[in-house]
């Protein structure tokens, strides 16, 4: 099979570190990034392989959701004064103000 040429573009100063990593390990630029590439690619694979079990999990259980209804949430003035109190902390604490305004 021959080979398919490709250009990359870089910096030039990460170009010269490449070239200066290639000459280290006795190879030409084009084998040097070909060996980086391959290496990527197989990490890449082996965390895609790693993950594939997980991945399908999360996505059967996103797709279970879809007929899931959000509940409505109560107004302000709904809340107990106990909860009116919680949540003017919690906007307090995230927004610095104790003046925050609650719609």
């Amino acid at each position: 099979m021959p080979n398919i040429r490709f250009t990359i573009s870089t910096a030039s100063d990460v170009q010269a570190a490449i070239r200066m990593h290639a000459e280290a390990a006795g190879m030409d630029v084009s084998a040097y990034m070909v060996a980086a590439a391959v290496a990527q690619m197989a990490r890449d694979d082996a965390a895609t392989a790693t993950f594939a079990a997980l991945d399908a999990r999360n996505q059967a259980a996103l797709e279970q959701t879809v007929d899931v209804s959000e509940a409505d949430l109560p107004s302000f003035d709904a809340l107990a004064a106990d909860e009116q109190a919680l949540v003017r902390r919690v906007l307090n604490s995230a927004l610095g103000s104790d003046t925050a305004s609650v719609a």
